[in-house]
């Protein structure tokens, strides 16, 4: 008989909170009600509920991760060659698919899975069928041979997408463990699961809770039978057998107990996992909004989970959908991503997102959207604009360096770049909220008057020179040629903050026309900040394409953030 009815389980730190998020998820296969059981940052939770866990947890994965394996992708694959006319199949196409087909099937993942398969009495010939299928050339027998094999996927689905979903989603949080240790790849996948987390759990709850030790989570009572360490969390524990002398006295005391260990092994689902990446929006506050901003995600579809989308882009329409649906209050909210690190690793990195940090990216939301699909090659290497923007305002770095960047190209290279004034409009929007906030002089301010002022110079000065070339082909990029030696030098003094050389530079341009500078150009130059800024916003009024844009978006843009 068990010892208490119901466990309750209270938000920790981020990857605990994640871990509560697909601990619920798993929990609501069973009948889990969110509503009734949460109050605030805490659930209690039936202990009843926690007998199939091993089960739920399974059947929760399959249906989280499955559509996005290469298992999946594999089935549909084939299904889409059955349903084509044997005339109309791609060669080329077919001929990836059956070496995709048969590397997956003769993969040792797959292997260790056959010999579980076996153990329950299917003793089908995977492998033997796989070397006819590669040898044999008539499309018709072969696409027989797939059908046999890929029945025999669908029919152990359980055991070969998990095998999918174990390496390429459960293995970035965490390892070593239930069928992630070594010993066990061949044992069933859902016993092995049942023995580490739930039976220990089962037996941990049965039993009168003792031990001179606590939960480092929860504060239960443990001893280092009932504990665990926490080295098979990826990036998180320390191995206690291998670096005892990290603790005080080599006495190591960072034990969970098996319920605390029971939520951990439900990271895997509580991120939101895209491509080779996985984000978790931690939310705090309660255990409600957590799971409400999981839901928007759960709910997004097709729209969050594009393989190739970029993170920044995932992240921003979700900002943006939450905003609009009034989920909460905007506020403080913490990012975690779990980022591919170096070939074969993955490491956390963090953003938070401040409520002015919000607000700010709520009223560039339309410069953001029009940088959406745009990128360049600069050597070697393709630049995500909308990324690379992204990036340096979450981390709080300047524009200044990408905008040299592609303006530097455009006067050179002749590359396209229509929207270099969303992202100084996204630099200005950004200075003037945070050097208002934080005691910046008003030398710093730079007011959307300027800025416009500042582009409008510049373009002026190009539309003249546009009206003297008389053909229009070609026109911009003759415009382009005939101002490299003019913007060359504004470039590289604004990349060193050389105001003399810029002074210098815009005096002979302005005399050589008879033309006084204009009072912009002048008072820019008050703070290294505004010369940045303005004197960027000037050179990309000399390239001077830039976004019709809508009456009402225009609008919204120029709005001020308070």
């Amino acid at each position: 008989m068990l010892a208490c009815e119901y466990i309750t389980i209270t938000l920790k730190d981020f990857l605990f909170n994640a871990g509560i998020c697909g601990f619920i998820k798993v929990l609501q296969l069973e009948g889990f009600d969110l509503e009734e059981q949460e109050t605030g940052n805490t659930i209690q939770v039936p202990v009843s509920l926690l007998k199939n866990f091993h089960h739920d947890y399974i059947k929760a994965l399959l249906n989280t991760f499955q559509n996005e394996t290469l298992y999946q992708s594999l089935i549909n694959q084939y299904e889409q060659f059955a349903r084509t006319k044997l005339e109309d199949i791609s060669s080329e196409k077919y001929e990836n698919f059956i070496r995709k087909l048969c590397d997956k099937l003769e993969s040792a993942s797959y292997k260790s899975g056959y010999h579980i398969i076996s153990a329950k009495g299917d003793t089908f010939d995977v492998l033997s069928l796989v070397k006819v299928l590669k040898k044999e050339k008539n499309i018709t027998k072969s696409l027989n041979i797939s059908s046999d094999l890929i029945q025999y996927m669908k029919k152990h689905c359980e055991t070969l997408c998990m095998k999918d979903i174990i390496y390429t989603k459960i293995l970035l949080f965490w390892q070593g463990i239930a069928f992630l240790n070594s010993s066990n790849s061949k044992k069933d996948i859902k016993e092995c699961y049942y023995k580490d987390f739930v039976k220990s759990t089962l037996e941990y709850l049965e039993n009168k809770k003792k031990g001179s030790m606590q939960c480092i989570q929860c504060g239960n009572p443990i001893n280092t039978t009932i504990g665990r360490s926490m080295s098979w969390l990826n990036d998180v524990g320390i191995d206690i057998t291998r670096k005892r002398s990290h603790y005080w006295n080599f006495n190591p005391d960072t034990y969970i107990c098996p319920i605390c260990a029971l939520v951990y092994s439900c990271v895997p689902l509580g991120f939101s996992i895209f491509g080779s990446e996985a984000i978790f929006i931690n939310n705090n506050e309660s255990i409600h909004e957590l799971i409400a901003v999981k839901n928007i995600f759960e709910q997004g579809g097709e729209k969050y989970t594009t393989l190739n989308q970029p993170y920044y882009e995932v992240l921003y329409t979700f900002i943006d959908d939450a905003t609009q649906q009034q989920t909460r209050e905007i506020q403080n909210i913490q990012i975690i991503r779990r980022i591919p690190y170096g070939s074969d690793s993955w490491k956390y990195a963090f953003n938070t997102l401040s409520k002015p940090l919000l607000e700010i990216l709520h009223a560039c939301r339309y410069n953001f959207k029009h940088l959406l699909k745009w990128s360049f090659k600069d050597k070697d290497t393709y630049i995500n604009v909308y990324q690379e923007v992204a990036d340096n305002f979450l981390s709080g770095k300047n524009q200044y360096a990408l905008v040299h960047t592609i303006l530097q190209k455009v006067f050179t290279e002749n590359l396209k770049a229509p929207y270099v004034k969303d992202i100084l409009a996204i630099q200005r929007r950004r200075m003037r909220r945070f050097y208002s906030e934080e005691g910046g002089s008003a030398a710093m301010y730079i007011s959307q008057k300027e800025f416009e002022t500042a582009y409008n110079e510049g373009k002026k000065i190009r539309e003249q020179y546009a009206g003297t070339i008389t053909e229009v082909k070609d026109r911009n990029t003759k415009v382009n040629e005939s101002f490299r030696s003019f913007v060359y030098p504004l470039l590289l003094s604004l990349k060193t903050k050389d105001k003399a050389k810029f002074n210098d530079t815009m005096f002979r341009f302005y005399v050589g026309r008879s033309e006084s500078i204009p009072k912009i150009l002048i008072d820019m130059q008050q703070s290294d900040e505004k010369f940045q800024m303005l004197g960027y916003t000037f050179v990309a009024g000399l390239y001077g394409e830039s976004l019709d844009l809508k009456k009402n978006a225009e609008n919204t843009i120029n709005e001020e953030v308070k």
